[in-house]
Order: structure tokens, then C-alpha cells, then sequence
């Protein structure tokens, strides 16, 4: 049984006013090649298919024409479930299509757990593989607010019914089970797990309403033989736990991802649920984003490199996409002018220079960041507006929190719901 797990495709990105339609539809073709070449059986998308709850026309009709190609290919099965960059009523409106087309999409769930297990059958029509396609869990569908509840008590709550939701999916697959002819079951997700490693775009606060914390995946059944998580764009395991992985995303989704090698997991079941390989493949890198960070010397002189590195003017991708953050102590006046001169004629394109200075907090700690609003998290935003505040009471300083995070999180959501 050969399974490709790729999560957060995030198509109709826009980029610094850029769109990402060529390097999406390359690795579009790039995976359908995969699967061809390592005769994959199966095909796990884990959410954000799209990076907006309304994907420009673009992006749905990459979207579809991928689906229908990879249709026709070995891959008996593809699921894919929703994220929370993603429209339930968008990714389910033509899934009664797609099922005829041994696609099936779960884009939230119904209240209903038969619908989000699934069960991949081999060549003769025997079951190979079962999958509990669990989408994003919004905190609507898994917990009952109460009034006057504490932050702590909803993040309880919350985990709680996670927890509850994923054990509930674990039984109705065992249900009817053949243990005698034993068979991977896998499970999905898309949640922030304890331990993984954010970087700048994955914003934390869209997990759930009042919830920055993170799930112990140590909570999932162990009866699920591997589990294909997205949200994160970094690749990794979570919870220390090798069986339980982040794909990442396949093309870097912001310049602190820039450099990095981005991968999609293949994961080989032999005898039944016997033996698992899980092997990373590196998906190439289509358009080259790069950070340069420092004093106005080291800058030049790390432009000077990748002039040298620059990319075939005749290539399908010839420019490199910069963002250049500079020392504030070696600011000049023609700090911009000779950033700029020194890349004329090359195929470096810089998209942001960045100055970068010490911001002193109340509180007399000191962090580096920009002077630019843009650069914030509204989080963090909030959190140095209440810092002006000097001297607060605890648990003031918490329900205000509490209340800044229920809001942002209401409004994203009522934002990926809108037609």
C-alpha cells in the first residue's frame, strides 16, 4: 500500500501582490509525475487546499483539472479534507461528482462520523487501507460554550473534545474489523500539535476561537497507524511521535520560509499494517525567495553571492525574489539607492527593504522587529497596546485577551464562511 501525504497547497495565494499561479500549476504536474513514477495508491491532501475561504476562479479551475488528470492515473483513491484557510461549502458542493471519480472530500464535519471514514480497496476489491478523514475542528462543532467560563476552562473543553472527536472516528473504523486480515487504518488532521515549530504566515490564532494553545497528539487513539496532519508549513513530526507528521507545505509561503526544502511524505505499508517506511520527497524549488538580514556591508555582500547563483534569464522562474532587513545602526540616507543599484541588471528582484531597530517594551525588555505595522501579528499588535497600559491586574489582562482572541477568531471565521 503506497500512500503521498501533502497538505496546505494554499492556491490563490497572493504574494506581496504576486500571484503563485505558475509555481502551484509546476507542482501540480510534478505530483501527478510522483504518482505515476512510486504507484501510489492513495492520496492525502489534509487542508488548505485553497489560501482563502473565496479562491479566485484561477485556483479552482487548477483545482478540478488536477483532481480529474490524477483520476486517471494508478491512485485508486484521493481524500481530502478541509483546513481552516478553507470553505466547507466550497471544497463540499461538488464532492457527489467527485465521489464517482473515487474522490472523496470532507470539507467539515456533519455530526455524522460515518462519513468522514473511508475505505481504500486493492485491485480484487478487498479493503486495503481505512481512513478517518478528519477535517479542521472549528470550536463550534466540538464544545458547548458556556457563560463564564475562564480561558483555561475553554481550552480544556476544548482538547476535551478533540480528543473525544478523533476517539469516536477510531471506533466506528474498528467497528466490523477484520483483525485477521490486518490493514493500515490512518488518520488526518489540521491543528496546531504541541511542540511543532511555527514560522511567520501560520497564524496560530485561527486554530480556534480563544485558543492559542496546543493539542497533546499523544491524545490520539493509538489505534490509527499513521496520522497526516497539516497546518504547519514546516515539516516535521509532532509530539515526538514519528507516526504522527506534518507534510509542510510544497512551495515556501512567506520569506521566512525562504531556502527552505519543502517535501511531500510517502508512506509504504507492507503485509497488511506490518511494516511502515516513511520516506520525505523533496519537491524542487520552482521560484527561488530568499531573506537577507544584517548590516548594510554584509547585505551587498550577500547580494553579490546570489547575483553570482542567479537563475537562467531563460528559465521558467529567472528571477529571485528578495526581501533585504537592514541593521537600523548602519542605516544611511542611500541605503535603498545602493541596495538597488547593486542588483540592476541581475535577476535578483527585491520585494521589501526592511530597516530593522531595537524596539524597547515598557516592561524594559528589547526585541528586534521592523518599524512597519504590516510586520505584526494583530496579537501582538494587541499585546503591546496593553503593555502601554503600564501596571493591569492579571486576570483584567486575561479576560481582555480572551476577548481580543474570541473576536479575531470570530471575524476570520465569518470570513471563510461568506459565499
Amino acid at each position: 500500500m503506497n500512500i503521498l501525504h501533502t497538505s496546505d497547497w494554499h492556491l490563490g495565494q497572493n504574494f506581496m501582490f504576486r500571484e503563485r499561479k505558475k509555481e502551484h500549476g509546476h507542482f501540480l504536474d510534478w505530483l501527478l509525475a510522483t504518482i505515476e513514477t512510486r504507484a501510489i495508491d492513495l492520496l492525502i491532501v489534509s487542508g488548505d487546499i485553497f489560501d482563502t475561504a473565496t479562491p479566485p476562479n484561477y485556483a479552482l479551475s487548477m483545482y478540478y483539472r488536477f483532481l480529474s488528470r490524477a483520476s486517471a492515473t494508478c491512485c485508486r483513491k484521493i481524500v481530502i479534507t478541509g483546513g481552516n484557510h478553507d470553505s466547507v461549502a466550497c471544497l463540499n458542493a461538488p464532492r457527489e461528482i467527485l465521489e464517482t471519480m473515487d474522490i472523496h472530500v470532507v470539507g467539515g464535519i456533519t455530526g455524522d462520523p460515518e462519513e468522514e471514514i473511508i475505505t481504500v480497496r486493492d485491485g480484487s476489491g478487498q479493503t486495503s487501507a481505512i481512513v478517518c478523514a478528519v477535517p479542521f475542528l472549528r470550536d463550534r462543532d466540538i464544545r458547548r460554550s458556556l457563560p463564564g467560563e475562564s480561558y483555561e476552562e475553554k481550552n480544556k473543553a476544548l482538547a476535551q473534545g478533540i480528543k473525544a472527536h478523533y476517539e469516536e472516528i477510531a471506533a466506528k473504523a474498528l467497528e466490523g474489523w477484520d483483525r485477521s486480515r490486518p490493514v493500515p487504518i490512518i488518520a488526518t488532521g489540521h491543528l496546531f500539535a504541541a511542540g511543532g515549530e511555527v514560522k511567520e504566515g501560520e497564524h496560530i490564532r485561527d486554530i480556534h476561537v480563544g485558543s492559542l494553545d496546543k493539542f497533546n497528539v499523544a491524545q490520539i487513539p493509538v489505534a490509527f497507524d499513521y496520522v497526516a496532519l497539516g497546518h504547519l508549513h514546516r515539516a516535521q513530526t509532532a509530539g515526538g511521535l514519528d507516526h504522527v507528521r506534518y507534510s509542510g507545505s510544497p512551495i515556501p509561503l512567506s520569506f521566512s520560509e525562504a531556502g527552505s526544502k519543502k517535501q511531500v511524505l510517502s508512506i509504504t505499508f507492507a503485509q497488511g499494517n506490518e511494516t511502515m517506511e516513511i520516506q520525505s520527497l523533496e519537491v524542487p524549488e520552482f521560484q527561488r525567495l530568499r531573506a537577507v538580514k544584517g548590516d548594510l556591508d554584509s547585505v551587498l555582500e550577500t547580494l553579490g553571492t546570489l547575483k553570482s547563483e542567479a537563475g537562467d534569464p531563460g528559465a521558467d522562474f529567472p528571477t529571485t525574489w528578495v526581501e533585504i532587513s537592514v541593521d537600523s545602526e548602519t542605516w544611511q540616507p542611500d541605503t535603498e539607492e545602493r541596495i538597488n543599484l547593486s542588483v540592476e541588471g541581475s535577476t535578483l528582484e527585491i520585494f521589501a527593504i526592511k530597516r530593522l531597530k531595537k524596539l524597547a517594551i515598557l516592561c524594559g525588555e528589547e526585541m528586534d522587529s521592523t518599524t512597519e505595522l504590516a510586520h505584526f501579528t494583530p496579537e501582538e499588535v494587541f499585546e503591546r497596546r496593553l503593555a502601554a497600559e503600564g501596571e493591569m491586574a492579571p486576570d483584567v489582562k486575561e479576560e481582555l485577551t480572551l476577548a481580543f482572541r474570541e473576536i479575531t477568531a470570530m471575524i476570520d471565521q465569518e470570513n471563510q464562511e461568506l459565499p
